[in-house]
């Protein structure tokens, strides 16, 4: 039945042409809606099952976004177009997840550190001194060899490093406490000595009557605590020389240091320099008169810390003067260039959002992985990729409760640290240590983190080649791994045992081992080898790269490249399961397809316009309208409501006006649909591009999309010429039925006046 319209002339929406797009032939308009009676009442049953049970369907829908091969057990053989876009869905997801987290890793550090942490190693370790004999250039801090050139070192490269008091032209500098006159001092400069006591070790019978004191190396257990120098015999009470009385340490974590030599725990003699390079110059001076340096001096740490306010970095910086009980000196140092102050400019606040967003992400995945668990119990722990996620969302939740304490321990103690004073040592130990184990576990989460996207890629054959290698060569390379490293190990031993004493790489076990992986990658020092032992060496050099490099190495690759073969010829023959480019193909047929369908759709309702007034009135009335629409197929309902939507008087005929505004609406359609198509290059097959013509020229078949991957290419000839047979066969059957509707609609006006007559007889 014809619905009246309001008499109000305004546009007609323009929904159920794009509603046609996704519906077939057959299905009737309702509502600006497509739907045919099968999915009409499909659809009247689903919304009256989710109107029975609101919360399930709020369960399914908050479920789907975690919807994941393993919770929705998808098989990929049973349905591949499921497995493909949850496999897309996965890995969008997954590339925005490590978008943030390496944006959050990235805006932690700075590629000034490096500048940094170089500018102040030239100050203090790159930096020659003067040889006073002679006049020349001295040893730098790494090859100090002597005691005399400790104390020449904090003279002559320490204190005016440390204090930049003067500008290139020997102008004064305005404000003291700067290095290299950008890097601010925080606190006052710490000296500490570690001290081993007399009689630590046992001296050799034979020796015990020449030799009446040994000192070991140093150990906690060994360690001097006694006043000596000025205040020997006094207690730490009665001592006023700091340097010379034991401090016992005062720090609560109880960090050690590590040298080449040994270890040291907190605690020592420790002096705290002033804040001029005068009265530096005259506390090294007194320290040296009276003897600071003794026999039993094992470690000399020197600690300090900068604030660059340029680029908001701390640097802690540690130089190491150990004493070995060999006697020289061995120096070592550290430099940790941190962002204690993590948010401070409008980038920070931005890496601060994306530490939220990326809070949210590990929330989201541990959910999924519980829903996973779930679903696959114990089966889950046996993917290398599910325990690949379990770590990267423990290491995440780490990195997430250790960046909060830090930022509390940060607000905290560099509060206390900058409000004491210039003569005091302001220990950023704890802060910078923490915070550069902190840089340590993120990097390692971050890398974890991109090694799952395996996970996602490991689609097809392709993608498996690396992964499948692996796991079938696992046993071979085992049962290699062993005979290789029972060679290599011997021959580690044999290196250290018999090149340790001369050769530095070879000076212990481990350093041994390290030496010998890299003269697998071919740096090696082949004349310190012949230099300690003229026969030896040259046979243990040539020995170990013939067995090692030349024979096992090679089976290595050898068994690597065999089961690459093995396993690339495997792939060849078995099918990919699942290829992205036919995934995105089909997406691309079947958009393409749908915009076919549209523009038929819109050329069979230019035609009707055209050919439907066979009366030629320049009005077309609802019957010639339902007889053209009717032999094309559509739909009693569809029809109805197509005229209904432009007749906007109610007087069931389309006149001129609201025929003109059909087709500029149709036009406007197909321009839009043309435009789209011609995005979409969808003609574009093997270099020939055919353009997109607009009006009844353009015509394309509707074809499934097995049906699509089958079709042979054609030219544009051929194209058109079928365009042209297709559009005669339309209009052949299109005559034939009006015929037929004529035909029937003449019998029933016969029938009509028989059946009254013999209702009246009756």
């Amino acid at each position: 039945m014809f619905v009246e319209q309001q008499h109000i002339r305004s546009p007609p929406p323009l929904n159920y042409l794009d509603a046609a797009s996704n519906s077939s032939e057959n299905d009737s308009y309702v509502s600006g809606a497509f739907a045919n009676s099968k999915n009409q009442g499909h659809y009247n049953v689903r919304r009256y099952e989710n109107g029975s049970n609101p919360c399930r369907y709020l369960f399914r829908c908050i479920r789907k976004l975690w919807a994941t091969q393993q919770t929705e057990n998808i098989n990929c053989e049973e349905d591949l177009s499921a497995y493909a876009k949850t496999t897309i869905r996965e890995l969008a997801i997954y590339l925005i997840f490590v978008s943030i987290l390496s944006i959050v890793v990235f805006g932690m550090v700075n590629p000034n550190m490096y500048t940094l942490t170089q500018g102040l190693k030239g100050v203090f370790v790159d930096a020659h001194m003067t040889d006073e004999s002679n006049n020349k250039t001295g040893p730098s801090f790494t090859q100090l060899a002597h005691i005399d050139e400790f104390w020449q070192y904090m003279n002559d490269i320490a204190a005016p490093g440390f204090f930049t008091e003067t500008w290139y032209n020997d102008d004064n500098v305005s404000d003291y406490g700067y290095i290299l006159y950008e890097n601010r001092l925080l606190g006052a400069i710490q000296m500490r000595q570690k001290k081993v006591r007399n009689n630590s070790c046992i001296v050799a019978n034979d020796f015990k009557h020449e030799i009446k004191f040994c000192m070991n190396s140093y150990a906690p257990a060994f360690e001097e605590k006694n006043s000596f120098g000025p205040c020997e015999n006094l207690d730490a009470d009665n001592c006023t020389v700091e340097a010379f009385k034991y401090s016992p340490s005062t720090s609560l974590f109880g960090f050690r240091t590590t040298g080449k030599v040994g270890e040291y725990d907190q605690g020592g003699y420790i002096h705290t320099f002033a804040s001029s390079q005068e009265e530096f110059k005259s506390q090294i001076a007194e320290l040296k008169e009276n003897l600071w340096i003794t026999l039993g001096t094992r470690a000399i740490i020197l600690d300090f810390t900068v604030y660059n306010a340029n680029l908001n970095l701390f640097c802690q910086v540690q130089l190491l003067f150990e004493f070995p009980a060999v006697g020289g000196v061995v120096t070592s140092y550290k430099f940790r260039a941190v962002k204690l102050l993590r948010y401070v400019n409008i980038f920070d606040y931005f890496v601060l959002s994306c530490e939220i967003l990326l809070a949210l992400f590990v929330v989201y995945y541990t959910i999924e992985e519980m829903l996973e668990i779930k679903t696959m119990k114990s089966q889950y722990f046996g993917s290398v990729m599910n325990c690949l996620d379990l770590i990267v969302i423990i290491l995440s939740y780490v990195c997430m409760a250790f960046n909060i304490y830090r930022q509390v321990q940060v607000n905290n103690l560099l509060d206390e640290l900058l409000q004491t004073q210039n003569g005091q040592f302001s220990d950023f130990t704890f802060l910078c240590y923490w915070q550069y184990q902190f840089n340590n576990i993120i990097s390692a989460t971050i890398f974890l983190a991109w090694i799952k996207i395996f996970k996602y890629v490991s689609f097809n054959k392709t993608m498996t080649q690396l992964s499948q290698t692996l796991t079938k060569c696992a046993r071979d390379i085992s049962g290699f791994a062993l005979m290789f490293f029972i060679i290599f190990f011997a021959f580690a031993q044999l290196g250290y045992l018999t090149f340790g004493i001369q050769i530095e790489g070879f000076r212990s076990f481990q350093y041994s081992v390290y030496t010998l992986f890299l003269v697998i990658l071919g740096s090696f020092d082949f004349p310190a080898l012949q230099q300690a032992h003229r026969v030896l060496g040259p046979i243990f050099f040539l020995a170990y790269v013939f067995f090692v490099f030349f024979v096992l190495m090679n089976m290595f690759l050898a068994i690597i490249n065999d089961t690459y073969m093995e396993v690339k010829a495997e792939l060849q023959k078995k099918q990919s399961r699942f290829a992205l480019t036919d995934f995105v193909k089909q997406g691309y047929a079947k958009m393409r397809d749908r915009l076919a369908a549209r523009h038929n759709r819109l050329a069979d309702i230019r035609k009707v316009l055209s050919i439907a007034d066979v009366n030629c009135d320049k009005v077309l009335d609802f019957e010639e309208w339902r007889t053209e629409m009717k032999s094309r197929g559509y739909a009693e309902e569809e029809i109805e409501q197509m005229f209904a939507r432009y007749d906007t008087n109610g007087d069931r005929v389309l006149d001129e006006e609201e025929q003109r505004m059909l087709k500029q609406d149709l036009a406007r359609q197909n321009e839009a649909i043309v435009r789209e198509m011609n995005q979409l290059n969808m003609t574009a097959v093997n270099g020939r591009v055919a353009v997109i013509r607009d009006d009844n020229s353009v015509r394309k078949s509707s074809t499934s999309s097995s049906q699509n991957s089958k079709a042979q290419n054609v030219t544009m000839d051929e194209y058109y010429d079928l365009d042209r047979r297709v559009d005669s066969m339309e209009s052949s059957v299109t005559l034939l039925l009006s015929k037929i509707d004529t035909v029937v609609s003449k019998l029933d006006a016969c029938e009509k006046p028989q059946s009254s007559a013999t209702h009246h007889k009756q």
